[in-house]
């Protein structure tokens, strides 16, 4: 995924957002724009990069099908997803379609100036995250998986996946540093999936700490036979789990040395 191209969606190409782009490009930013129907943003997924921009007039520009392939979109390529419009809209979108995965809105009338400082500034944010440690966060809630995504942001880099499958998908394509794994999901658990991944020549040797709301003895010894890196319950404070995978990797790097 390129870490400086973003994409601006809008239900036509207004001047405001013909001007974002224009100031952006100036910069070296390599913008690309769709419209927010199914079949444009389609042909806008090769394209996809780590910002998508959401530019709305009404509610009768919403393009409802469309609203829900571009939430979808935005969680299987794990972009930043912000909203530009009117309080009303930006109430409706974030509590009724993509309530989690917003990571800012900007309310109109907008500055020009000021958004294309503030996008440059996620730009910059982009261009740094390759040198930090990567995360793959693996568990079927939502939110579970939106907030501890808030939670490590700042410090790694961290992709969401809400099934065993779409982990197994991800680790064929890509090699994290860690992986935070939920206990209990349909179809495959967490221990089913950490008892596959040991099998494997090529992920076998991930680390993989469990972030669990179970508690019980029992469901923490059945995994001890698997070597999991640690065992955290959701339960914690955010700091306390930030502290915990703060701690990891410093150990890591401590062994290395």
């Amino acid at each position: 995924m390129a870490e400086n191209r973003v994409l601006f969606v809008s239900y036509r190409e207004t001047f405001i957002v013909k001007s974002i782009m224009k100031k952006l490009e100036e910069k070296g930013v390599s913008c690309d724009f769709s419209l927010t129907d199914v079949s444009s943003l389609e042909a806008a997924k090769p394209k996809l990069g780590r910002l998508v921009y959401l530019y709305i007039g009404d509610k009768d520009d919403l393009d409802q099908q469309g609203m829900i392939y571009l939430k979808d979109l935005c969680f299987e390529k794990d972009c930043e997803f912000f909203l530009i419009g009117y309080d009303d809209i930006i109430t409706e979108l974030k509590e009724n379609v993509f309530r989690d995965q917003v990571t800012g809105v900007f309310r109109r009338p907008v500055d020009v100036g000021e958004l294309v400082t503030e996008i440059l500034r996620e730009v910059d944010k982009g261009a740094n995250l390759e040198m930090r440690k990567h995360i793959l966060v693996v568990d079927d809630s939502g939110t579970m998986l939106s907030t501890i995504k808030s939670w490590l942001k700042d410090k790694y880099r961290v992709t969401p996946v809400n099934s065993a499958l779409n982990a197994i998908t991800f680790l064929s394509k890509q090699r994290p540093d860690l992986i935070l794994l939920d206990y209990e999901m349909p179809a495959c658990s967490g221990p089913k999936f950490l008892e596959m991944l040991r099998t494997d020549v090529d992920c076998g040797d991930i680390p993989v700490i469990f972030l669990t709301g179970r508690d019980d003895v029992e469901s923490v010894k059945s995994v001890i036979a698997l070597k999991p890196a640690g065992y955290l319950l959701k339960s914690l404070p955010k700091d306390k789990i930030v502290g915990e995978i703060d701690a990891f990797f410093e150990k890591q790097k401590a062994m290395k040395a």
